[in-house]
């Protein structure tokens, strides 16, 4: 038998302390898995209603990009592409959630810098060019919502294994040595008092 679970009062007492603390931290844990599925519900709406946005921008772009293929041509749109200049800012933050870093990505767009003559293309460039960049900024905004989902389910699924192995192995094993611990001091008590039952017959 492991020294700590030695049939004494003070093992005894030992484990039901500890007991006492694997149950506060199970349950614990289980509120913050509660706490981590509602973030996690929340922002797998956000993230649906994100992709429906995206979906519909990249439909709207796509449209608008044939339009201007047909009016200017694919060789021409490629050299306007190729010409143009991005100065955008990104940087990426965290702030925390019950423990869980979540990303906020902090993104400031720029406009493109403008290489080619408007007297050789159409209107269905600029707006191609405008619609692109609205796909890009969601494309951003829904990386970040999908990014914060695989988080939460990695915490939850982490919560979720130390609740179970306190609730499933520490919690029984530390119920069954208290079990047996106060099995063997009762019967000890019983042999010492009729011990000393008997000596005090003797004495009589």
């Amino acid at each position: 038998m492991n020294s700590s679970t030695l049939p004494t009062k003070n093992n005894l007492m030992r484990l039901k302390d500890n007991l006492r603390l694997s149950k506060q931290g199970r349950d614990l844990l289980e509120k913050k898995k509660i706490i981590l599925n509602m973030e996690k519900i929340k922002y797998v709406k956000k993230a649906k209603e994100k992709k429906e946005e995206l979906d519909i921008a990249l439909q709207k772009a796509y449209q608008s990009y044939i339009q201007a293929v047909i009016e200017t041509g694919v060789d021409n749109l490629i050299d306007i592409s190729n010409g143009m200049s991005f100065d955008d800012v990104l940087d990426i933050k965290y702030k925390t959630i019950m423990g869980v870093e979540i990303p906020s990505i902090v993104y400031e767009s720029k406009k493109a810098m403008l290489n080619y003559s408007l007297y050789d293309t159409t209107s269905s460039v600029d707006k191609t060019i405008i619609d692109f960049n609205k796909v890009k900024d969601l494309i951003i905004e829904y990386a970040e919502l999908s990014n914060t989902i695989i988080r939460l389910e990695k915490s939850i699924e982490k919560v979720s294994k130390r609740s179970n192995a306190l609730g499933d192995i520490i919690i029984p094993q530390t119920e069954k040595n208290i079990s047996e611990i106060q099995d063997i001091l009762q019967e000890r008590e019983r042999e010492e008092f009729t011990r000393l039952k008997v000596i005090k017959n003797k004495i009589k």
